[in-house]
């Protein structure tokens, strides 16, 4: 009969740590995103998502990131592929919810540089609670496929269009009123 509540104290014990360590963990992904004060340019966005810090990130792509990829319909300039900053050298750190916001190009000119394929990222990082003696080492590989904003207009966001047919709307409304 003893041997219940040590079993029920063991498991609440269990699912305390869990709790506590999935809030204390960096997690570091990156990802394409539209630029919603740009029409047209696509954003590559570097972002803790985790409720820890993460510590000595490294970016690993075999093929190089293309850099300014401008066109609508294609490069507009040669392509350039990221030389120099933190998608290159890395970073030492990254606290929760911390972004690196790149502008990254517009969909024509990132399709033509990554000749239709999705972009494959890896990000290897270390994250460490209090009541782990070692950092964790964590390895996240990231699939980015620039081809899922084919025929999405990213001109103009829902909410503006929206707000739009709203105003649109009470501006009829107002010239039935005055008539």
């Amino acid at each position: 009969m003893q041997i219940l509540p040590l079993v029920i104290a063991l498991l609440s014990l269990i699912v305390a740590y869990m709790v506590y360590y999935d809030n204390s963990t960096g997690d570091v992904v990156v990802y394409a995103q539209v630029d919603r004060k740009r029409p047209t340019i696509i954003n590559l966005v570097i972002h803790n998502i985790g409720k820890g810090i993460a510590r000595d990130i490294k970016f690993i792509c075999l093929d190089g990131i293309p850099k300014a990829a401008n066109g609508i319909t294609g490069l507009q300039a040669p392509l350039k592929i990221y030389e120099t900053g933190a998608l290159v050298n890395g970073l030492p750190i990254l606290f929760p919810d911390e972004k690196l916001v790149y502008s990254w190009g517009q969909f024509g000119g990132l399709k033509e540089a990554l000749d239709g394929k999705p972009l494959e990222i890896e990000v290897i990082f270390f994250s460490r609670n209090r009541l782990q003696l070692m950092r964790r080492k964590t390895r996240n590989k990231l699939v980015i496929d620039i081809t899922a904003f084919e025929g999405v207009d990213i001109s103009t966001t829902i909410f503006e269009q929206e707000v739009k047919k709203s105003l649109q709307a009470i501006a009829k409304s107002l010239e039935k009123m005055s008539t």
